[in-house]
């Protein structure tokens, strides 16, 4: 992999991770990042020496020898600065949801595949050896038919003032459900809640019929006390339940339970360099495309307008 300059625009929570795992990664050269915030910029040079800092984002994608940029922006800005970034020539790699509507994504992935450029979507559990595994074994039928798939993604949260939890949580459900079971939902029936202030919705219960028969349940919430992310995954012959974090997966089979042995990896840093080995390398099968982070949106937009109108949307899976 040849060396690269890259971009961080946004360095709060996520992208300082992301920052953090650039900078070890010895094919790449941080060149710089841009934030809004001094706080950030300032700990960004004195932690990892970055020199060239921005307020202004459009200083980077003016910089014609950065290669690459990777949007951790508020979820509204992705579209714009996306676009800019990819009219600019540079390669993106931008965190979920790829864009708040489908119609701004597939104009995304049209402008990207016009100038052949990279463009990739945070969906970072695609990168997860545990995930990896549970697909491997599904391909395999070592489960069987999969009849159910139980999806819970929970913690208590402070109410958000920009985004309500189906945008936020549910990208992880549709994407999750897609790369192992290999296919998008055909039904989805979605109820959803604001509890404690304001009208964006804290808790949400999504179901999903797969074409395959197969039925999904999504319970997301930002009330429970306790941080769970956790998929079962139910199957003719075996099922398995998933710690998503701990990258843990323990079967059920036959009154027998056993835990499958799985090296837990550093998922940011192995989707960060899928995303680099991409670039320009037409070889290289994007596993978190535009197009896989355009019809996850898709998915947030039908279960909305199945939240707004009180009935099942039926999309053409």
């Amino acid at each position: 992999m040849r060396n690269i300059n890259v971009a961080v625009l946004g360095t709060g929570y996520w992208g300082r991770k992301i920052v953090d795992e650039y900078c070890n990664i010895p094919s790449v050269k941080l060149k710089a990042v841009a934030d809004i915030s001094d706080e950030n910029l300032e700990f960004c040079r004195d932690r990892y020496g970055v020199e060239n800092l921005y307020k202004d984002y459009r200083e980077v994608i003016e910089d014609d020898s950065i290669t690459a940029v990777n949007v951790c922006l508020p979820n509204n800005l992705h579209y714009k600065v996306c676009r800019e970034a990819l009219e600019s020539g540079k390669h993106v790699l931008v965190e979920k949801p790829m864009t708040l509507t489908s119609e701004e994504g597939w104009e995304l992935v049209n402008l990207a595949q016009e100038d052949n450029l990279t463009l990739s979507v945070g969906h970072i559990y695609r990168f997860n050896n545990a995930m990896l595994e549970i697909k491997r074994l599904i391909d395999q039928k070592f489960f069987g038919r999969v009849f159910l798939m139980n999806f819970e993604w929970k913690n208590l949260e402070r109410p958000f003032q920009d985004r309500d939890v189906i945008v936020d949580l549910a990208p992880h459900y549709f994407d999750i459900m897609n790369f192992l079971l290999g296919d998008w939902p055909s039904r989805i029936t979605c109820i959803g809640r604001p509890y404690r202030r304001g009208e964006l919705e804290e808790a949400a219960y999504i179901i999903s019929e797969l074409k395959s028969g197969t039925l999904a349940h999504a319970d997301i919430n930002w009330l429970s006390p306790k941080k769970v992310r956790q998929i079962e995954i139910v199957g003719e012959n075996r099922s398995v339940i998933i710690d998503a974090v701990a990258q843990e997966a323990t079967v059920h089979e036959s009154g027998y339970t056993y835990r499958l042995g799985i090296e837990r990896n550093n998922t940011i840093r192995t989707e960060l360099v899928h995303f680099l080995q991409s670039i320009g390398d037409p070889l290289t099968e994007t596993r978190n495309s535009g197009i896989i982070g355009v019809k996850t949106v898709e998915m947030i937009e039908q279960a909305k307008r199945s939240l707004v109108e009180g009935k099942t949307a039926t999309l053409p899976y």
